[in-house]
């Protein structure tokens, strides 16, 4: 009866701790005129997954964003340059394959077009916090951080976590439930 209650209780425990999600609007920042996100903004990557660095500008001098992304311990994984810019007149021209955040920004300001989009795709190589800037580089910019021409950096952060890390929780909860329940009955 008692492995029963035990069961039910971990049931529910995973089924919460999964629908939990953190929600961040990091993509706001377009609104003074530069802004950056991920596609797993606000969630923890499982290791092996790429991420997808999404920044945008308002500034029509912009002429490329150099994406910077660092590892955990602050060594340069890779550097990109895109000089590709997507311009996005409307809502409508934003790419399907945006994220919801900035999706939802498009539609609560339509009053904000035009934009410049540009993105860069990276597999992280280990676990830990990631950190992404983009550096936004235009003709009349001031140097920033070894970059020339920089007219403003944004950043974000992710976390890269191991390939199961719900098992492993679960797995230490159901030892420790069938440590207690074995320690009970001995008890009697």
């Amino acid at each position: 009866m008692k492995t029963r209650y035990a069961i039910l209780l971990l049931t529910f425990c995973l089924f919460l701790g999964l629908s939990i999600q953190i929600s961040y609007a990091q993509w706001d920042a377009i609104n003074s005129g530069y802004g950056i996100t991920t596609n797993w903004h606000g969630k923890e990557v499982p290791f092996g997954e790429s991420v997808t660095a999404w920044a945008g500008t308002r500034d029509p001098s912009v002429t490329a964003i150099f994406f910077r992304w660092k590892r955990p311990d602050n060594s340069t994984y890779r550097e990109y340059n895109n000089t590709s810019l997507v311009k996005c007149d409307s809502m409508s021209e934003i790419p399907s394959d945006a994220p919801e955040e900035i999706k939802n920004w498009a539609e609560n300001n339509p009053d904000k077009f035009p934009i410049w989009i540009a993105t860069n795709t990276q597999i992280p190589d280990t676990i830990g916090e990631w950190a992404v800037k983009a550096y936004f580089i235009g003709p009349n910019g001031t140097t920033k951080e070894h970059v020339e021409n920089t007219i403003m950096i944004r950043g974000t952060s992710f976390n890269v976590i191991s390939d199961f890390p719900l098992v492993g929780t679960a797995g230490a909860l159901v030892a420790m439930l069938l440590g207690l329940n074995l320690f009970m009955r001995r008890k009697r």
